[in-house]
């Protein structure tokens, strides 16, 4: 069987299992020593997402460019850009 050697306390000795069985986590009777052993309030909980979106669009329209003598001739240009960015915390 393995002991465990405590320093820290006023007097040092080697415990036995039914001595460490008695050792408590420092904090209060019966709590574990994990559990409040984080800094809740230090704890943040925030999201910082950085997303950016570039989008650039060059539309000409050039239609009958260079004709003399046409009749009639149309376009119909609509042009159409979307873009969207979402942050999901689950």
């Amino acid at each position: 069987m393995k002991t465990l050697l405590i320093h820290d306390l006023s007097r040092t000795e080697n415990l036995d299992a039914k001595a460490m069985a008695a050792v408590q986590g420092g904090m209060y009777k019966g709590l574990p020593s994990f559990w409040l052993s984080r800094d809740e309030s230090k704890h943040d909980s925030s999201i910082k997402a950085l997303q950016e979106i570039g989008q650039s669009q060059d539309v000409f329209n050039a239609n009958g460019n260079n004709v003399a003598f046409a009749e009639k001739i149309s376009s119909t240009v609509n042009p159409t850009q979307t873009a969207s960015n979402s942050v999901t915390r689950f």
